[in-house]
This record gives C-alpha cells, structure tokens and sequence, in this order.
C-alpha cells in the first residue's frame, strides 16, 4: 500500500495539472494505471483491516490513509471530467470523442472505487467522484443521461446525509464532518447545474434535437417536458440553498482555506458559484410558471397558488443575489474581485430577471465595469445589459451570449415568458427583444439558426 506521503504528494501533482494551463514536468497523467493503482489501494484496505470484528474507527493506519485516499479519487475524477466533452457521444470529432469516453469509463471506475471504500465517512472527498459520474452522465445530453445524473446526484445526497449521521458529534470527528460538508458543496452545486443545464438543453435545442414536426406530438411532449423540468428545478433551487447555508456554517465556525490542501478546500469565494446556479435555477423555474398554471398544475405544498409562489422565489432570488456579490477578501485582505466569468452571469441572470419581472430592483447595486451599473432593472437596462454582452470583450471577441432567456427555441417557454409579464414596456415583447439581439442567441453561428429563429419568433 501507498503511504501517506505517496498518496499526498499524488494529489498535489493532479491538482497543479489541474489548475495549470498548461501541464507542469513531472505531472501523473490519470490513467488506466493511476485508476488501477487507486482500485488496488481500495481493495487492500478492505482485504488487510475488513475482517472479522469491524470495529466502529477505522484502525492505524487507515485513519491516516483514508482522507487522504478521499482526495485522491476526488482529484482525479476531477482531472478527466475536463476531458468530457458536451454532447460527447454524438461528436463528429472522433479523436474527442474517443478522449470523451476514455475519460468518461475512468470516471465510473473511480466512481466504483468510492463504493468499494471502508469506513468511507472517514474519505469524505471521495465522493466527488459520484459527484462527476453525474456530470458525464449529464453531458450526454441525452433524457436518458438526463435521469440516470439525477440518480447519482441522489446517491450521492443519501451518502452525505449518511455519513454525517455515521460520524456522529464526536469532537475527535469534527475534521472528517468538515470534510463532507466542503465537498457537499461541489455535489450540491453540481445538483443544481443539472437541474439548469437539462432545462436549458431542452428548451435551447428544442427545434433541433426534440421537436418531431409533428404538431399534436410535439405539443404534448413540450408539455411533459414542462412539468418534469420545474420540479427538477425546485428542487435544484432547495439544493443550491443547501451549499449556500453550508457555506455560511463553514465560514462562521472554521473559517476559508487560504489554499486547497489535504485538510480544506473551501475557499472565500465559496458562496459565488452555488448563488449563481441557484440565481438561474430560480429564473427557470418563475418562467415556466405561467405553462404550469395553464395545465392546471398545483404549486408544491405549502403555498397558496403559484403567485405566492412567485413572490416566495423572488425573496429567494434576492438572498442569493446578495451572497453572490457579497465582498470577498484574499488571505492578506485584499478584494477578491469576480472573474470575468462571473461578472458575465451576473449580467445574463439580471437580463433574464428584467424580462420576467419588470422594474426589479436589486437589493445590492452592481457597478459591472464603467460602462454598467445594475440597480433597477427596466427596460432601459435590459437594453443596456444586451448591448454590454453583445460588444467585444478584451479578446476582440462577444463578450457573451445571453444564456437561456435569449436563445430559448421552445414555443411553449416562450409564451410563458411572455406571460409572466402583465406591463407593456419596451422589454414586454419577448420576441421583439430576441428580434432586435439575434448575436445573443448561445447557438447563433450554427448554420441555419438564425434563419429559423427569425422565423419561429415573427422577426
């Protein structure tokens, strides 16, 4: 068996190749020999120390090998998720493909070793490797992977909740707890980006991929897929509430790491991504509303019908908006400012809020650059924020799309858009805003896209 300096010094190595840009001399590649080699470890551990009596702790020197294993499948699973493109199955591109589900198998086998683990509450961080076996699944982009992501995302809450209630509130486990807790935020966060990104395929590449040109078909399939997505995204929403909660318990009694190492992992800057996903899993979910009622659908349990619902969203929608511009500080106390990345979603989820709520005001102002500032969002600013995505950025490129809310190619989404506006503002016609920001259309360079979104939308 590994030591626990081997096993340490493997997972900084992954971890520099990970955040490199390029790959660092010396870097293990993840392969059939390290996941192999990771399978064997396992199997020792069960095979030297599972016999006979299993005591409640994992004996010397599993207590010592068992986090350390954790972060080690965690590391890996998350070196070749990057290797998984989206729509892999179907790319043109063989050799990407064939890189997509070499990557993709290693992952499952990773995902097995996870399963395989003793006393795995001890090797918390082991569960990412669920945590990416959902995501491949997800970037299948198929309905089958669509469901087969949730059933992980599944297995891999149960096998949180589980573990916490396994280690009990014993003083001398607090360190393993933590654990669990800062990888349930990579799992939730990874839950609530499935419940965005197959809302987002479906009703993105509706006329592409899952429209049959069939009219009475292809309206009660947009049906089916309405009433299954909404849930989805509640639940993602609930989800996401979960890493943000977390992340404040996590800050309030142990404070962020400085830097990712063999004891934490979570960092200042761990209440943008969750906010950002839950911020869009709450417009996605308020939008189809409208199509909700229309089928006569009831409002989950505990609200009144589906404006309280509405108005319970947008309380919702403000808190996580107001953790994800909340100010970050680095380890010498410095501003840790957003990314560019971050600043881009922030202008899409409040292009999207513009156009599902009129004249919202955000409960924090947001100075994007000195061209933008975000505070009430009317009509004037959604045509600001359109035009601030649609210049070029640093690179000479478009800064950005405009996500979902500009690229939907589903009638039904539409017109329940539409209808989740009651003003007759200048941003009140969907369409009539899609028709005047054709370049914010996520798949407007695909050949004959724009020509059939002008038509579906009356340009």
């Amino acid at each position: 068996m590994m030591d626990a300096e081997e096993i340490r010094s493997l997972c900084r190595r992954i971890r520099a190749r990970n955040r490199a840009t390029g790959v660092p001399d010396g870097s293990p590649d993840v392969d059939d020999a390290m996941v192999t080699l990771i399978e064997q470890e396992v199997q020792a551990y069960r095979s030297t120390y599972y016999t006979g009596r299993v005591p409640q702790l994992p004996p010397e020197p599993l207590a010592e090998l068992l986090p350390l294993m954790g972060w080690l499948i965690y590391e890996a699973s998350l070196d070749r998720l990057w290797e998984v493109a989206t729509s892999f199955p179907t790319l043109a591109d063989e050799r990407r493909r064939e890189e997509s589900e070499t990557a993709a198998a290693l992952i499952v086998r990773l995902a097995g070793a996870q399963r395989g683990l003793v006393w795995p509450e001890f090797a918390g961080r082991a569960l990412g490797a669920i945590r990416a076996y959902a995501l491949v699944e997800s970037k299948r982009d198929t309905e089958d992977g669509f469901d087969n992501a949730w059933v992980l995302h599944n297995e891999a809450d149960e096998k949180y909740l589980s573990y916490l209630d396994t280690l009990g509130d014993d003083p001398s486990r607090t360190r393993f707890a933590l654990l669990l807790d800062e990888v349930f935020l990579q799992l939730a966060l990874a839950e609530t980006g499935t419940a965005c990104r197959t809302a987002e395929r479906v009703i993105g590449r509706w006329t592409e991929d899952f429209a049959t040109g069939d009219p009475q078909r292809d309206r009660q399939e947009s049906e089916d897929w309405t009433q299954k997505l909404v849930p989805r995204l509640l639940e993602g929403i609930e989800t996401g509430e979960r890493a943000l909660e977390t992340a404040g318990r996590i800050k309030a009694e142990h404070k962020f790491a400085a830097r990712v190492d063999a004891d934490r992992m979570t960092l200042a800057t761990a209440f943008r991504n969750p906010a950002i996903m839950t911020c869009r899993a709450i417009l996605l979910a308020y939008s189809m509303f409208p199509e909700m009622e229309r089928l006569r659908r009831e409002p989950p349990a505990g609200h009144a019908g589906w404006d309280d619902l509405r108005a319970n969203l947008l309380g919702r929608f403000d808190a996580a908006y107001r953790r994800l511009t909340d100010p970050v500080e680095k380890a010498d106390g410095s501003p840790w400012p957003l990314n560019a990345d971050h600043e881009r979603s922030i202008v899409q989820i409040c292009v999207h809020l513009a156009l599902v709520v009129p004249r919202h005001r955000l409960v924090r102002a947001f100075e994007v650059d000195d061209t933008l500032t975000l505070e009430v969002i009317d009509d004037d600013a959604v045509e600001a924020m359109s035009a601030w995505l649609a210049a070029p950025g640093e690179n000479g490129k478009q800064r950005g799309d405009g996500n979902l809310i500009a690229s939907s190619s589903k009638p039904d989404f539409n017109d329940s858009v539409e209808a989740c506006r009651t003003d007759s503002g200048a941003a009140a016609n969907y369409r009539e805003w899609r028709c005047r920001w054709p370049s914010l259309d996520r798949y407007a360079d695909e050949p004959g896209r724009p020509e059939s979104m002008r038509k579906m939308l009356g340009c």
